[in-house]
């Protein structure tokens, strides 16, 4: 874990190597003298930027500190794995990080709460900027410099398309469609699809020019600097850069073929359907992927499954054999689909950012056979057949065809005959308990007796009269004699004699009871 945290660790010992101000030193429990890295914090942390960009040095610093990774190996700017990120959401590692750095949990309460003062899109509209400059150039982002990036981004928009759905996720050769669609109705279903949650925008360009893209994702207070673009608010964007109205009106015109060239000209490598319209007419669809809603929703599955404080520990705990009050949730079966191969940022800006995206299982719903028939003219044999007493009624035959009768022959008789009565009872248990949570229609060729008996409706009157529960024992004792004597279970039965049916219908009568 130590390994995990280096960059942030690293990150501090630069600015204590390369700023006197944050020499904060203190003793070990040996005496030892080592870096005060909360005090280091405390100081760096307090910087934060007033504007949208970092206007000194140490700003730069503080920005630089908030958008180290907590992963290790990271190599692109992912908001989900920096600093400031861990702070907003209490992540279990930070846990982890003071220990390192040996900061109390007192001091820890102060440098999260510092963190809060720091904006997400400002730090990261620092990291774009930053990108392939030194940190000392970066210090000051004067204005010729982020005027050039800018302008420079523009001049290179007019290559790509702002799209919704990119044709290059069918086909990485597909050049068209170009269509970028907002307008759905919206929906309260649960479902996610268009309308129903928001649907990040992305952009068809040329590998080389992906930091339009960037550029457009990047936001001024929570709106993407795409939608300022569209609505052609030069003030906001001019006071937010302190650059001059003319030159984001140039802006703007820049990015007009980029935002509004939509085409809606299909391609041979998109897949195309046949959409039926009436009895004679149809509609040849191409199919595209909607980029915003699948990246969208591999966002809500990384953090439910990695990312979230819960999935953290909780899968920390699991793999340690330890006790987790919360425990945690996961999506399985997952396939996970990629892209453009090892080039993913030829694919669309999206795909470049995300890299890969879920497909959630797709198997059709198990379907658990019902080992429960039921009656509809008669439980006897409808829903308790022959078949399903098979051992008890061979065993009985056996018991029939002996020469002799004595107390062991009679007491196994009789033991048989009741394991054919408790397969009856633990039958009607089944129908009832299934009759409970039953929605469909019920049969009324039903007898009247067998309706009292298995009916929940009825539940109350089988408590209270005995006529019915007479008729079933009947039934019971009919039905036995029946399965033994004339289903092909039993290839050649003996006939029974007088004793043989009264046995039957006294263990049956016995059982009243448990009947009812």
């Amino acid at each position: 874990m130590e390994k995990e945290k280096s960059e942030v660790k690293q990150s501090l010992d630069r600015l204590i190597k390369n700023r006197p101000d944050l020499a904060f030193k203190k003793n070990d429990n040996n005496g030892k003298e080592k870096p005060d890295y909360f005090k280091v914090l405390d100081a760096v942390l307090r910087l934060s930027p007033q504007s949208y960009l970092p206007k000194s040095i140490p700003e730069c610093d503080a920005c630089l500190l908030m958008t180290s990774s907590i992963n290790e190996g990271a190599t692109t700017f992912k908001y989900e794995n920096t600093f400031k990120f861990m702070c907003e959401i209490s992540h279990p590692k930070l846990d982890e990080l003071w220990s390192l750095l040996d900061i109390s949990s007192e001091e820890a309460e102060v440098l999260i709460e510092l963190s809060e003062r720091f904006y997400a899109e400002r730090l990261e509209a620092y990291f774009f900027f930053k990108d392939g400059m030194a940190h000392d150039k970066v210090a000051n982002f004067e204005t010729e410099s982020v005027a050039g990036v800018i302008k420079k981004i523009a001049e290179g928009s007019k290559h790509g398309t702002v799209i919704s759905h990119p044709s290059k996720m069918s086909h990485p050769s597909c050049k068209y469609p170009r269509v970028y669609s907002t307008d759905f109705k919206k929906y309260q279903d649960g479902y996610l699809r268009s309308g129903n949650a928001e649907a990040l925008f992305d952009l068809h360009i040329n590998a080389t020019q992906l930091k339009v893209y960037k550029f457009l994702s990047l936001k001024i207070n929570d709106v993407y600097i795409l939608e300022y673009l569209k609505n052609s608010n030069v003030a906001l964007l001019a006071e937010t850069f302190g650059l001059s109205g003319a030159f984001f009106e140039n802006i703007v015109n820049m990015f007009t073929d980029c935002i509004y060239s939509q085409s809606v000209d299909t391609d041979r490598f998109v897949k195309q359907v046949y959409f039926p319209i009436g009895f004679e007419q149809y509609h040849q669809l191409s199919l595209l992927t909607p980029a915003g809603l699948v990246f969208n929703m591999k966002a809500k599955i990384d953090w439910i499954t990695s990312r979230s404080p819960q999935a953290y520990s909780g899968k920390k705990a699991r793999k340690n054999n330890d006790y987790h009050e919360l425990g945690y949730k996961t999506l399985s079966d997952l396939t996970v689909t990629k892209h453009g191969g090892d080039h993913p940022k030829n694919i669309s800006g999206l795909n470049n950012k995300y890299q890969t995206y879920y497909l959630l299982s797709s198997i059709p719903p198990e379907l658990i056979p019902r080992d429960i028939r039921l009656p509809k003219t008669d439980f006897f044999k409808e829903s308790f057949t022959a078949w399903q007493a098979k051992e008890i009624l061979e065993a009985l035959h056996r018991l029939f065809l002996t020469d002799y009768n004595n107390i062991n022959i009679r007491d196994g008789r009789d033991y048989r005959i009741q394991q054919y009565v408790d397969l009856v009872i633990e039958k009607m248990w089944q129908v009832r308990l299934f009759l409970e949570d039953y929605s469909g229609e019920l049969s009324s060729a039903l007898p009247l007796e067998q309706k009292i008996w298995l009916y929940p409706e009825f539940a109350e009157q089988r408590q209270q009269e005995d006529e019915w529960l007479d008729k079933i024992t009947r039934h019971i004792a009919r039905g036995l004699i029946n399965h033994y004597s004339r289903s092909k279970v039993i290839p050649n039965p003996v006939t029974l004699a007088d004793q043989e049916l009264l046995a039957i219908e006294e263990v049956v009568a016995s059982n009243k009871e448990n009947l009812r």
